[in-house]
């Protein structure tokens, strides 16, 4: 898939800074990964779950020396602290801040990427360890790079505590800003799932394809027996999939997917994508997940979906 090259202003995430003697046990407790098992400067993403392995949020988590920092969605900033407060068991030492408005974060996607990181003597984050975190100093601004699955088109994250500074790198380096109309396509187009329109607690990891954030081998954690029950027993219900549809339709409220008066699921999100038309993304009942399924969408007769695979092709 063929993706144009995009900086994407991401200082809107939440960003938090998680430390103490009992940091790594709790958010190891938390999340569906192995958090106790990241090495300084390695990160991970992990599902933040409900005791009923509902999703919360999706979050990219790294190692920093004895501290961690995370990266939750804009629309979860709110619940991470207070959620996460609840478990911390007496006698336990961990501290939150909130570190939302300190520095800048932009993610930079997309073919050209590669180019535009040689030209900041940067190219080599994308030859590490996904989520590894590489701290360089580019043209006098400090910077922390990590290549992560947030992205279209194998994205690299861009943090800093200059603000100014990074930002005007990302002005001067020529690449165009995405706007959210462009974003929304392409992120639909490689079927990345968002917090509030694909994530939430009315589905569980296995259903919003986030097998890389499940780690099965860690040991108990919240939601840890029914993760785990899904998988063994394959009770996974539904599949977060693509939908080429006739028209686009306004992101709103979950729409019905029909197969001859059938439930077959629900569209979450769409948008217009140039090169493919009118697209969305949907969970699809197992029995009606074959590609090109005709699906109908809502009560409108005339407004036709076929299922497809994800990432788009």
């Amino acid at each position: 898939m063929n993706f144009p090259t995009y900086f994407r202003a991401l200082s809107h995430f939440g960003r938090f800074r998680v430390s103490g003697a009992d940091a790594a046990t709790l958010l190891h407790h938390l999340t569906t990964n192995n958090i106790k098992k990241l090495q300084d400067r390695q990160g991970c993403d992990a599902i933040l779950i409900s005791n009923k392995a509902r999703v919360l949020d999706w979050l990219s988590i790294w190692r920093e020396g004895a501290e961690y920092s995370v990266l939750t969605s804009p629309n979860r900033r709110a619940l991470f602290a207070p959620h996460a407060q609840k478990f911390v068991l007496y006698r336990q030492e961990v501290k939150f801040s909130d570190e939302t408005e300190n520095g800048a974060l932009f993610g930079l996607f997309g073919d050209a990427a590669r180019g535009v990181l040689a030209a900041w003597n940067a190219e080599q984050v994308l030859d590490e360890r996904l989520n590894s975190v590489l701290e360089m100093d580019i043209q006098g601004v400090v910077i922390k790079l990590s290549r992560t699955r947030r992205l279209p088109g194998s994205g690299v994250l861009l943090q800093s505590d200059n603000r100014e500074g990074l930002q005007q790198l990302v002005a001067d380096s020529g690449v165009a800003l995405c706007d959210d109309a462009t974003y929304n396509a392409l992120r639909i187009e490689a079927g990345i799932p968002v917090a509030g329109l694909e994530l939430t607690e009315d589905i569980n990891p296995w259903e919003a394809n986030l097998d890389f954030a499940i780690s099965l081998d860690k040991g108990c954690y919240n939601g840890q027996e029914i993760v785990a029950r899904l998988n063994t027993y394959q009770k996974i219900k539904q599949r977060l999939m693509g939908l080429r549809l006739e028209n686009a339709l306004e992101n709103g409220p979950r729409v019905a997917l029909k197969s001859e008066a059938r439930d077959a699921g629900v569209l979450t999100s769409s948008s217009y994508s140039p090169r493919l038309g009118a697209i969305g993304l949907g969970f699809i009942r197992t029995d009606f997940q074959e590609e090109g399924r005709a699906l109908q969408v809502g009560s409108t007769p005339t407004q036709k979906a076929e299922a497809a695979k994800l990432p788009f092709e």
